[in-house]
């Protein structure tokens, strides 16, 4: 029988059963319970029952059964308003059984809505009435003797239930490479927001399919009461929607989290792609950049051409990115002012244990830059962190400020910094002898300084027609791949999160591996690899 109808139905048989139990103990406190019991089993029953005939004779014989029980009971001497475990009186030496039927009932509880731990606790343990409940709780008797029934049932299910593959409380997941794509806000991106292990197991419980909050809790085998406040957290901060108004809402995870036990790998296309652009597309641009008699406006620290070509990869690489309009469509705006697609990979204990080190990790494009008047306070930097930087701060400690220091340095020289910002510089690798580390590009323009930078590239960085068909194939491929271990609800963000794909920080490191292996890059030194990677685009 379908829930709805049964529901239906029970509430039409309350008030004869509560008579039929009346008229069998001629007690009210004694009818209360007996109805209890009654109106438990006839629901249980509706809900496995198909095609019943007769409705009225279905529910006497149930009553009729547990008052036989009920009296049976009595003769044992056993007190039959307790239902099986639910109060605790554990012998001295409890058998080893019984010790884990109680451990499991707590837990179960646990996992119950507050109301229905409310009821269950007043009526088991506080030994009130029914209606002692209801006048407490200002709620109707047949609300508490539903609450009663429905908690009963809940119980009774957990207990007997097997642990499934869906349930995680025994191999818990963690995330790793968590981060976002878009604007962090003031209280830091999804790193900040999963720092435990309960708020990652709540986000991949609901992640494939819509829970509700008893569903999580019973998934991650974390009693409701825990569970409810950090996913109150996750939905207010949109990691998690909140699929509906009901008493009784579902939940759904709305990030990219991707599976990392998962078999699928796609370095193997990103390793192809890097080399076709440094076959394709990077020779042409290394020779314009060193035909070019101002290459491009960018100049470092004893005007280093192979440091510059560092350099030249992240932008050329960066130019690749083809339609960023898209992208806003499906970042999330946050309550701090974060607007961005949070992303995380899944891993298990064991398989973090296995985990090799990814020697292709990045962090880019990390932006910075204002357009304030004077002119000459306006600048644009873009930096990559990877393996060839020394660097692993992230987004993190890529400051605002940093930049506009080093800004006023350029400008007006050691004595325009405050005394703080000059020695955070120097640590940095920064400033090295009172010299500009990173690459400078020094630009003239009407525009905006950061129009002016993106829009000067575009203009400078010819893609020839090859690599864009490339592009695109590259990313229908990863697409179509990377839809088979996705939910469905996720297939539109994925879709512009692995559009571009070619464009993607992570091809940086690749190429750059492929370049230094041909020669056509050299190593860097200490020194310059403090600052290797990072633009700061100024107008003259």
């Amino acid at each position: 029988m379908e829930k709805q109808l049964a529901d239906k139905y029970i509430y039409q048989y309350m008030d004869r059963i509560f008579g039929f139990a009346l008229d069998k103990l001629h007690t009210i406190d004694g009818a209360r319970e007996l109805a209890s019991d009654i109106v438990y089993e006839v629901y249980r029953s509706f809900l496995k029952a198909d095609g019943i005939v007769n409705i009225d004779g279905y529910v006497y014989r149930i009553a009729r059964n547990v008052y036989a029980h009920y009296i049976d009971s009595l003769a044992r001497g056993r007190n039959f308003v307790s239902i099986d475990g639910m109060v605790i009186a554990a012998p001295e030496e409890p058998l080893e059984e019984e010790a884990e039927t109680e451990q499991i009932l707590r837990r179960e509880i646990g996992y119950l809505s507050q109301r229905q731990r409310t009821v269950l606790y007043m009526h088991y343990y506080e030994k009130r009435t029914v209606a002692e409940i209801a006048q407490k709780l200002k709620i109707s008797q047949g609300t508490v003797k539903w609450h009663l029934s429905d908690a009963r049932s809940r119980l009774k299910e957990g207990i007997n239930m097997n642990i499934n593959e869906q349930n995680i409380q025994l191999s818990p997941i963690r995330f790793t490479h968590m981060g976002h794509s878009g604007c962090a806000g003031a209280n830091g991106d999804t790193n900040a927001m999963f720092d435990t292990r309960l708020k990652q197991n709540i986000a991949w419980a609901c992640y494939s399919e819509p829970k509700t909050l008893e569903e999580i809790a019973r998934t991650v085998g974390v009693p409701q009461v825990y569970v409810s406040d950090d996913l109150k957290r996750l939905v207010e901060y949109a990691y998690i929607d909140r699929l509906d108004n009901t008493n009784d809402p579902k939940y759904r995870t709305n990030m990219l989290i991707y599976d990392g036990r998962d078999k699928a790998d796609f370095s193997q296309i990103y390793s192809d792609a890097a080399q076709f652009i440094s076959e394709k597309y990077l020779p042409k641009v290394f020779e314009e950049f060193e035909n070019d008699k101002d290459h491009w406006g960018l100049s470092c620290d004893g005007g280093d051409l192979n440091f510059l070509k560092y350099s030249v990869v992240m932008l050329a690489v960066r130019r690749l990115i083809f339609d960023e309009k898209k992208f806003e469509k499906y970042t999330v705006k946050r309550p701090d002012g974060g607007d961005f697609i949070a992303y995380a990979n899944v891993e298990d204990d064991i398989s973090i244990t296995a985990a090799k080190p990814n020697p292709y990790w990045c962090c880019g494009y990390m932006t910075r830059g204002v357009n304030d008047t004077p002119a000459e306070e306006a600048f644009e930097s873009i930096s990559v962190d990877c393996r060839y930087t020394d660097r692993s701060g992230g987004w993190q400690d890529n400051l605002q400020e940093d930049w506009q220091q080093l800004t006023k340095f350029i400008r007006s020289g050691k004595d325009a910094l405050s005394q703080e910002g000059y020695k955070r510089l120097c640590d940095k690798g920064y400033l090295y002898e009172d010299r500009v580390q990173p690459a400078v590009m020094r630009i003239k323009s009407s525009e905006d300084i950061i129009s002016a930078f993106f829009s000067g590239l575009n203009e400078k960085i010819a893609v020839p027609d090859e690599v864009t068909e490339y592009a695109k194939n590259m990313d229908e491929m990863v697409i179509n791949e990377n839809k088979k271990h996705f939910p469905q609800h996720m297939h539109e963000t994925l879709e512009c999160y692995y559009s571009n794909c070619i464009g993607s920080g992570i091809m940086i490191p690749k190429v750059i591996e492929i370049l230094l292996r041909r020669g056509v890059l050299k190593p860097l030194s200490e020194i310059q690899k403090k600052a290797a990677l990072s633009v700061l685009c100024i107008n003259e």
